[in-house]
């Protein structure tokens, strides 16, 4: 169920890839009353003398105007941003909400309900499984998580605008098992899943490098690792912590990780700052 032009992308411009040209116009003060006479007489008495002949202005014949051209001076051209140990922590972060979960190819102009809705329920069972609530109805055990938090995961993550009419053409959940898919499924304000537990989301994203693009919007490369998952299972925040704040060398470098291919994000910038994610691949 194909959403395009149900989804508005949030038009927004990284700080610094934007370069604004401003003029200032001055303004001439208004001549006394006298001077406007003077000028007026002088002016009657130069129009009945004959009009001098104009001269002739020069021009060179090798002069190209487009090498004159002030633009040329403000051409924006790409760049890599040399990122601090806290950005390269935001960065793997945020990458990482995607790899985590093993994340398919995504394009926002093709971006449809159930493929956003598929994100959010994980996210939320990996990052705030308080938001899952478990509901039986008839034969079948559902996951459920409200519209309205749906709606907050997505403007968090995602350069695309959501709301409750996007859900709507979504079939109600089943109360009998049969050949339809697990979810998402819509109802009374809530998106429903069939219950599914056993899953291991030890994937880990390490941002290679950030190039700040012309047109607003930035490209990330990146890598997944794996971590071992007898490290993996004994984590505690701390320990998770430390692997988001990976350089690309210390992964590449670590043990506990094992390389499992390499990606690419094309972001747009919040006003907050925070990124919004316009398309991801997998190689």
């Amino acid at each position: 169920m194909a959403i395009k032009n149900r989804l508005v992308k949030l038009i927004t411009i990284s700080a610094g890839a934007c370069l604004i040209l401003g003029s200032l116009a001055g303004c001439k003060p208004a001549e006394e009353p006298e001077a406007k006479a003077a000028a007026s007489e002088a002016q009657e008495e130069s129009e009945t003398e004959t009009e001098a002949p104009q001269a002739s202005v020069a021009t060179s014949d090798t002069e190209d105007p487009a090498e004159s051209d002030p633009s040329d001076d403000f051409v924006i051209e790409p760049e890599y941003i040399e990122l601090n140990s806290e950005e390269q922590k935001y960065v793997n972060t945020y990458i990482t909400n995607f790899v985590e979960q093993y994340f398919f190819d995504f394009d926002s102009d093709s971006a449809t309900a159930e493929q956003l809705l598929d994100f959010v329920h994980i996210h939320l069972k990996i990052n705030a499984y308080d938001q899952i609530s478990y509901e039986t109805k008839g034969d079948i055990t559902f996951e459920t998580f409200t519209v309205s938090e749906a709606t907050k995961v997505i403007s968090k993550y995602f350069s695309l605008y959501f709301t409750e009419d996007d859900c709507k053409a979504l079939p109600a959940p089943p109360e009998t098992y049969g050949d339809q898919p697990a979810g998402p499924f819509y109802e009374d304000g809530k998106i429903w899943y069939e219950a599914a537990d056993g899953e291991s989301y030890n994937l880990i994203g390490i941002v290679d490098s950030v190039l700040n693009n012309t047109d607003g919007t930035i490209t990330i490369e990146f890598t997944i690792y794996s971590i071992d998952y007898e490290v993996y299972n004994e984590l505690d925040m701390d320990g998770i912590t430390a692997y988001y704040s990976m350089t690309p060398e210390q992964a590449a470098a670590d043990s506990t990780l094992t390389r499992v291919k390499t990606g690419t994000a094309v972001v747009t910038n919040a006003q907050s700052g925070d990124y919004l994610l316009i398309s991801y691949g997998t190689n």
